[in-house]
């Protein structure tokens, strides 16, 4: 299992949003076919891009994206991207609803290899200082049990970047999203052991930590797309 708390660690953003009815199936194609695309093939540092559907309650779409180190978030790639979007950029973008976000880094990890099923726990509040490093050290222990027992693909921890949040967030055509403040993700190739595991969880840490959970507490979502950048 990686604990890893280095500046060099691979960084995630992702976004949680939904779109009107009457634009979801062109949405669904420029976001397919153009703006997924042109991250993790033009921007150097993207390791994937991968899109999922939510099985539950909360916002529809869910993407997510892995970078080797959020300091692909500052280079002027990722920047002129944000600051000069085309025209369906433009258009769709300022669309979204009901956006929740996350610039955040890896903070620890089990397993390896991605999942086509995924449960999302989204932290809306910080551990408080003084708890924090005892509060990780639970939920790492936790998600390394499960993931042993139940044979998931990876789980991971990730604690958001606010330094990256307030950088690119004033590039943005949205100023309106939600920032979650951490995740824990769960990667597995069925449903059914992640609802397993995130029964075993409830007992092992998320009832202790229900102040610091959405509302939704948890997101279980399907792959529905991925990318990844071409090999030259």
């Amino acid at each position: 299992m990686s604990s890893s708390m280095s500046n060099n660690a691979n960084a995630f953003t992702f976004i949680w949003t939904d779109m009107d009815q009457v634009e979801e199936d062109e949405f669904n194609r420029w976001y397919n076919n153009e703006h997924m695309v042109e991250r993790v093939r033009k921007i150097p540092g993207y390791i994937s891009g991968r899109r999922f559907i939510n099985q539950g309650t909360g916002s529809k779409y869910f993407a997510i994206y892995r970078v080797n180190s959020a300091e692909v978030f500052h280079t002027s790639a990722y920047l002129d991207l944000q600051s000069h979007p085309d025209e369906n950029s433009r258009y769709f973008i300022p669309r979204f609803e009901n956006v929740y976000k996350i610039f955040a880094s890896l903070c620890f990890e089990t397993g390896q290899g991605e999942g086509t099923h995924l449960a999302l726990v989204p932290f809306i509040h910080s551990f408080p200082s003084d708890i924090e490093h005892e509060t990780v050290t639970h939920i790492s222990q936790a998600l390394n049990q499960v993931h042993l027992k139940n044979g998931l693909v990876a789980t991971q921890y990730l604690k958001t970047n606010w330094d990256v949040v307030k950088n690119v967030t004033s590039k943005f055509l949205r100023k309106t999203d939600t920032y979650f403040h951490g995740a824990m993700l769960l990667e597995a190739t069925n449903s059914k052991s992640l609802k397993k595991s995130i029964d075993e969880l409830e007992d092992l840490v998320l009832g202790q930590l229900e102040p610091y959970l959405h509302s939704t507490r948890v997101n279980y979502l399907e792959q529905i797309l991925s990318f990844h950048p071409k090999i030259s």
